[in-house]
């Protein structure tokens, strides 16, 4: 009889406490984004208050790793059901069939229409004509400058150059090698950043990937090497990094660089002089605006066990209110429609979002990381001489050649 009474007072307590609330659904989200200023730690925020039925679990992968560590968790059956992958690599995982087709998704979304993205980006998400990712933002390149310099050497610093025969004579009139100045750097690293770098001359000269034997691409290669050979340029470029390229613009040591928008908040911390943007300039007679695609895009794993989860998390992310937060750390919205009002850095925001039109992805190809070798190659042998230019591009692009073959571009 005790024993019933007990359990009368149980249903009783539970009767009077009402429905157990359901607990959330656990979204996994692997991100690189260390900074706290980053869109994407106010993005989780507000959307773990927003709603009730998911909750994101985030987990910081770094960048070099997150590819591996990826790939490692496909191959065990245990994915993540989000991740933000650099956009180059997405056509690789696209190909293998290990993302979701989100095609079907997005026909539906009333936030996320590809017609209101710019061209570059949207193109780094898709894969045979399907929706593989969604971008989460962009970067691009634009020429940075010293205007100080260009006053102290005669030059206009409200007219930077244009055209490359502009560019080739403010950097000749700005070297100053007494004070060790370069007029102008680039990073032509054995890395995917000197092929990021390099991507906007290929393309300026009417040359392509998969003719890089034509000579057009000749013509942009030989344009980098004859600066480096004539000290116009540093030979230090073969080994420096898009971040070491900067630092040498900020020590004074170079007057021009070609600079991504992410460097803007040290530069205007730490630079002791007066920076300003413009586009890159273009070669006259081809009048090509072109400028390479960086950036990373939201992709859900297939297998993921909350893909229904996840794709709100990107329409909550993509929406032109966080988006506009994303210039604060000098990551452009992938979006037309968002325009960052009383934008930090003004000038600078205008130039890059101007560049963006006409900013390019890396391929799309699922042999992106191969291609980009064989110019990496090119790059170095033509910069120290040990091949010629158009030799050193005629051997990368027999090397691309049976790739395009089985994939074309």
């Amino acid at each position: 009889m005790l024993k019933r009474s007990r359990i009368l007072v149980v249903a009783a307590l539970c009767a009077l406490a009402g429905p157990v609330l359901a607990q959330p659904k656990t979204i996994s989200l692997w991100h690189p984004f260390t900074l706290e200023t980053d869109m994407i730690y106010g993005g989780i925020k507000a959307f773990n208050e927003s709603q009730s039925e998911y909750r994101i679990d985030p987990r910081i992968v770094p960048g070099p790793q997150m590819d591996s560590e990826l790939i490692k968790a496909i191959a065990s059956g245990s994915v993540p059901d989000l991740v933000t992958l650099d956009n180059p690599v997405v056509a690789s995982f696209s190909a293998q069939g290990t993302l979701t087709d989100l095609t079907d998704r997005i026909s539906k979304s009333t936030t996320i229409k590809p017609d209101v993205y710019f061209k570059g980006p949207w193109a780094s998400g898709l894969w045979k004509q399907r929706i593989f990712a969604v971008p989460r933002d962009a970067n691009t390149l634009a020429l940075c400058y010293n205007a100080d310099m260009f006053k102290a050497k005669g030059l206009d610093p409200d007219k930077p150059p244009k055209t490359w025969t502009e560019l080739l004579d403010a950097a000749k009139a700005l070297k100053d090698p007494a004070k060790n100045v370069y007029g102008f750097g680039f990073s032509a690293v054995q890395a995917e950043e000197g092929v990021f770098q390099f991507l906007p001359f290929l393309h300026q000269a009417g040359g392509a990937i998969d003719k890089l034997d034509a000579p057009e691409a000749t013509e942009a290669l030989t344009f980098w090497a004859d600066m480096v050979k004539d000290g116009i340029a540093s030979r230090d470029v073969i080994n420096q990094r898009q971040y070491e390229v900067t630092n040498t613009f900020m020590a004074g040591n170079a007057a021009m660089v070609m600079c991504g928008p992410w460097e803007l908040p040290r530069l205007q911390k730490e630079a002791k002089f007066e920076w300003r943007l413009a586009l890159l300039p273009v070669k006259a007679g081809k009048d090509i605006a072109a400028s390479s695609l960086g950036g990373y895009d939201w992709v859900v794993p297939k297998g993921a066990k909350n893909a229904d989860g996840a794709f709100r998390f990107i329409e909550f992310m993509s929406d032109p209110k966080i988006l506009n937060e994303g210039w604060k750390t000098g990551r452009l919205a992938p979006r037309t429609d968002v325009t960052v009002t009383d934008p930090l850095w003004p000038q600078a925001y205008g130039i890059y979002r101007k560049q963006l039109e006409s900013a390019r992805a890396r391929g799309p190809h699922p042999q992106w990381p191969e291609i980009s070798r064989a110019i990496q190659i090119a790059m170095q042998e033509a910069i120290t001489g040990t091949k010629p230019a158009n030799t050193a591009l005629a051997d990368a692009a027999r090397k691309i050649k049976p790739i395009l073959a089985k994939t074309p571009l």
